[in-house]
């Protein structure tokens, strides 16, 4: 995979706790591997809010054919 350099700014606290936890030559990996945790987690709470969401309008729809399902049956 290729690299490519980025100037970000972090605040002084979150640097600070990352030199603590992190060697200088894996901050970059670290880095990586969180904001691709972190997308991973936001895609899969959309994808999560987008099936209730389509789960929520076939129950509506169910409910307004549910009337028309019975008529007739008698």
């Amino acid at each position: 995979m290729t690299s490519v350099r980025l100037n970000i700014s972090l605040p002084e606290e979150t640097l600070f706790v990352l030199s603590k936890h992190v060697e200088p030559r894996k901050r970059s990996r670290f880095i990586n591997t969180a904001i691709r945790h972190l997308l991973k987690e936001q895609q899969a709470e959309k994808l999560a809010g987008e099936y209730r969401a389509a789960s929520e309008e076939i129950r509506t729809i169910n409910c307004e054919l549910e009337g028309t399902i019975s008529d007739g049956l008698d």
